[in-house]
């Protein structure tokens, strides 16, 4: 490199530097419009508070249509009643009135239906209205900030807090630090703050004026009061079966009028329309006194309903709550990034010297690491793919003779089972898919160089160690170009440099923690809760007298079978040791200790689960019983 060469490289890092003056300009504009987006959200959550909590009428969102819900569902009860059991009405005067009864509920819930067509009660129309109501006001707010930010940037503070930024941050010899620059976003948001405070504080009381005014306003919330008046109609409906058409039927129950098989029909039907009757009246009543309540408090403070918000001073200090710059630490990232880009002469030189050497290097590394990471990998989602085709073949098993087994005494215990293993072959699909997407962010690590671009941890505190070195040139260095490469050259012995090998060591070792972990708490969890069912249900079954019952224990055996002999292929070793084995810390875990008198201290009575070990290295151990 010669003397111009160095001098050209030195001149473009300053003045590149210099020229990220446009850069804060729009950086500060940017941090600014992010401050206002977060009060806009503060704000706005503060609304919907106040609307939700000091509010009459949305207090009974729920329970308007609950109610109203209830008493359709009530009509669908006695219909699907009448359907299953009218046939059992046989006096022809008790079947005239469960006919009338029957035609006006019939009626009412085609009605309400053909109406109102509703079908999904999970959706409530009532608290629709209200967020309708609520986000409208909220949108409201936002306008009202965002001509208080335009106001602001159209005045004066704007240049002296823009002029007091770039002074800091545009320092000849250094990068402005996390710190200073905490320091300038929040200067800068404590002056938007004093300025926005008060109009921020009358817009956000006169929204709240209007949008509790719309909410306790009866006209204003059509939906409720329709519903409210459908649920009036539908309790009075209620009372006039349960009044007339209902003590008529129980005279007639009481009377012994009626057989044994009309009393218990229709003593079921009136208790269901009674019990709604009585439970929707009580709520009724408390709506209609909630509604005439919040007509009352709209008339007396005659459209002024905020009552206990909060004074000023509690609305400035509740604004530190948004933050000027939550994501601060990636910003300043940004920043750096931002910086460093312009210092391409400086990153070419980097990886002319040195880069495409180690890059070279790490290729030679990642072949043979790829090789094992691959393979373990395949190994492990192959073994839960067969283990799972495994489960999937008991549960063919079971649908083949489903219909026998619902009428045997062991179908509660098969049931178990079957819905057991159902869950595993879920829970295996699920860890599978969650196993291949994070073994595949892994693999992609073995195919990405520690040197990299100038996103890795490699170029950047080259970089930045070039940086370093770089400043402290003086402006005029008569061997710029020999003080670059001593700069170069001492990163290449320095510890920021990094070590490749411990690099690669790291990856391979989350890579084989990654695996280890699937196996453990995926396929060998549920293979292990597999060996409770063969111990506690299956075993119940072998005693069984049905030949599909035992064709079906059958069956689990055989694929219990086939999954020890794939864990055998796949060189996974059980761990299941017989009584008066000694225990082994490293191998078992004790679930119990006992004392027996047939076995010595620290002998193992019984395995309650398996472990497994591969190639040696123990990844669950086994549950016991040991004698103490």
């Amino acid at each position: 490199m010669s003397k111009n060469a160095g001098l050209t490289l030195t001149n473009r890092i300053f003045g590149k530097w210099m020229g990220l003056a446009a850069y804060f300009d729009r950086f500060f504009a940017m941090r600014q419009s992010e401050y206002f987006r977060r009060l806009k959200q503060l704000i706005g959550a503060k609304i919907n508070t106040v609307c939700i909590n000091d509010n009459a009428l949305s207090a009974y969102d729920m329970e308007i249509f609950e109610a109203y819900g209830n008493v359709v569902d009530a009509y669908r009860m006695v219909i699907a009643h009448h359907l299953n059991g009218v046939q059992n009405l046989t006096t022809p005067e008790i079947r005239n009135i469960w006919d009338g009864i029957y035609a006006l509920i019939m009626s009412r819930l085609m009605q309400d239906e053909n109406d109102e067509g509703i079908d999904d009660f999970s959706i409530n129309p009532i608290l629709a209205e209200k967020r309708e109501i609520v986000a409208q006001s909220i949108i409201s707010a936002a306008d009202c900030i965002d001509e208080i930010l335009t106001e602001y940037k159209s005045g004066k503070n704007w240049g002296i807090m823009r002029q007091n930024g770039l002074s800091q941050l545009l320092v000849a010899d250094e990068i402005i630090s996390f710190a200073e620059l905490e320091n300038l976003i929040n200067d800068m948001t404590e002056d938007l703050k004093l300025f926005a405070s008060k109009p921020l504080y009358n817009a956000y009381l006169q929204t709240v004026e209007t949008a509790l005014g719309n909410l306790n306003n009866l006209e204003q919330r059509k939906a409720a009061a329709g519903y409210n008046n459908l649920l009036k109609e539908e309790i009075e409906i209620l009372r006039q079966i349960i009044v007339v058409q209902g003590m008529a039927l129980d005279k007639a129950i009481w009377k012994n009028e009626t057989t044994p098989e009309e009393a218990a029909f229709l003593g079921e039907v009136l208790a269901i329309l009674r019990e709604v009757y009585q439970k929707e009246g009580q709520a009724l009543n408390r709506i209609n006194k909630a509604f005439m309540e919040a007509a009352a408090r709209n008339r007396e403070n005659m459209g002024r309903i905020v009552m206990d918000v909060e004074d000023f001073d509690d609305f400035a200090s509740s604004l530190d709550e948004a933050e000027p710059c939550s994501n601060l630490p990636i910003v300043y990232e940004n920043f750096k990034t931002s910086y460093i880009e312009k210092y391409t002469p400086l990153k070419e030189y980097l990886q002319n010297l040195f880069v495409d050497d180690k890059k070279a290097y790490e290729s030679k590394l990642a072949a043979k690491a790829m090789y094992f990471a691959k393979k373990s990998i395949w190994q492990s989602s192959q073994m839960v793919h067969e283990c799972t085709a495994c489960f999937a073949a008991i549960i063919e098993h079971y649908e083949d003779s489903k219909e026998h087994f619902a009428t045997t005494e062991e179908n509660g215990i098969i049931k178990g089972v079957v819905e057991t293993i159902f869950i595993k072959i879920d829970a295996l699909k699920d860890a599978s898919v969650a196993f291949d997407e994070e073994t595949a962010a892994l693999i992609e690590e073995f195919n990405a160089s520690t040197v990299g671009d100038t996103q890795t941890d490699f170029i950047q505190n080259a970089l930045k160690y070039a940086f370093d070195g770089l400043i402290n040139l003086s402006r005029d260095e008569k061997r710029g170009a020999q003080a670059v490469k001593a700069i170069i050259d001492s990163f290449l012995t320095s510890e920021s440099a990094g070590n490749t090998q411990k690099v690669w060591g790291d990856r391979e070792a989350k890579l084989a923690k990654k695996v280890i972990n699937f196996k453990r708490d995926g396929l060998f969890f549920e293979l292990s809760t597999f060996e409770e069912i063969m111990h506690y249900s299956v075993s119940r079954l072998r005693e069984s007298l049905d030949l599909h019952v035992l064709e079906f224990v059958v069956e689990i055996d055989k694929q219990y079978k086939n999954i020890e002999d794939i864990l055998t292929k796949y060189d996974i070793e059980k761990i299941a040791p017989k009584p008066h084995e000694p225990f082994n810390a490293k191998e078992h875990e004790v679930l119990m200790a006992e004392k027996n008198d047939d076995f010595k201290k620290g002998e193992i009575i019984k395995t309650m689960n398996s472990g497994y070990r591969h190639n040696d290295v123990v990844i669950v151990r086994a549950n016991v019983i040991a004698a103490r």
